[in-house]
């Protein structure tokens, strides 16, 4: 499975979303995420992905894609 579609299913729980509704290009701002959804988010993302999360670096995601990019050059 790719980074995408992982990454997916944590954002749609977490966003209570549906997998399909979000997109490589969906802006991170269309989660409507709160402060805690994010802590939810970040822990699922350094769980499933075994790394740390710079949190500073997240707040300079634009979109989902952002997101995927920047998980897929910290397992390299």
């Amino acid at each position: 499975m790719s980074v995408f579609d992982e990454l997916k299913k944590i954002l749609a729980r977490v966003a209570k979303k549906r997998e399909q509704d979000i997109t490589t290009d969906m802006p991170l701002a269309n989660l409507h995420l709160d402060s805690l959804n994010w802590v939810q988010a970040i822990v699922g993302i350094e769980s499933r992905f075994d790394m740390e999360v710079d949190i500073d670096k997240l707040k300079t995601f634009k979109t989902v894609d952002d997101l995927v990019k920047h998980i897929q050059e910290r397992m390299n």
